[in-house]
């Protein structure tokens, strides 16, 4: 039994080299995996560039006809007035018709309830109206997908103002009422 002791002790620095071995084989698999990594951030990071280098290329080839029809508008402007109003208007329905096709809706404003999530507010004015109704829309804004392009640039009513006005009336009244002038 002793012998297998001694065999046992002979045995360990062999052990103790297949570690080492194990360690650098680790290491660099540890080394491949991340030279491995960083050439597929790498590739990633280009198809992203990409992407967003071509990612306008199907809208832009929709509007290419359009922008032939505005050039062919201003060539014959000099004709006769409501033939190119009417040329104009067309080409904006196209341009209308291309932002539907891709899921951009415009924001509605007027009379309805401001939204700032929708909304900007530029004006906020005294009217009829009730408080924060959209009165006037300075720009349109767009939606695509239910996400906001572009906020609509509005003006805001700040509450009835004939109203306000009575009211601030009737408290100088009573405020005039219990403090008496001195004479």
């Amino acid at each position: 039994m002793k012998e297998k002791k001694e065999n046992a002790a002979h045995d360990e620095p062999v052990l103790e080299d297949q570690p080492d071995a194990q360690l650098a084989e680790v290491k660099d698999l540890l080394l491949r995996t991340q030279a491995s990594f960083e050439n597929y951030k790498k590739l990633q990071e280009q198809r992203i560039v990409e992407i967003q280098q071509y990612a306008a290329k199907h809208i832009i080839t929709e509007l290419l006809p359009i922008i032939d029809n505005f050039e062919l508008a201003i060539k014959n402007k000099g004709e006769i007035v409501n033939e190119f109003v009417k040329g104009i208007e067309l080409i904006y329905g196209q341009l209308q018709t291309l932002l539907e096709k891709q899921h951009i809706t415009i924001i509605s404003t007027v009379g309805k309830d401001f939204d700032p999530y929708k909304h900007e507010a530029l004006l906020k004015v005294p009217s009829d109206k009730p408080e924060n109704t959209v009165l006037e829309e300075f720009q349109k804004g767009y939606m695509l997908h239910n996400k906001v392009l572009r906020h609509a640039r509005v003006k805001i009513s700040a509450g009835n103002a004939r109203q306000e006005d009575t009211q601030n009336k009737q408290q100088q009244k009573q405020q005039g009422k219990n403090h008496p002038k001195e004479e």
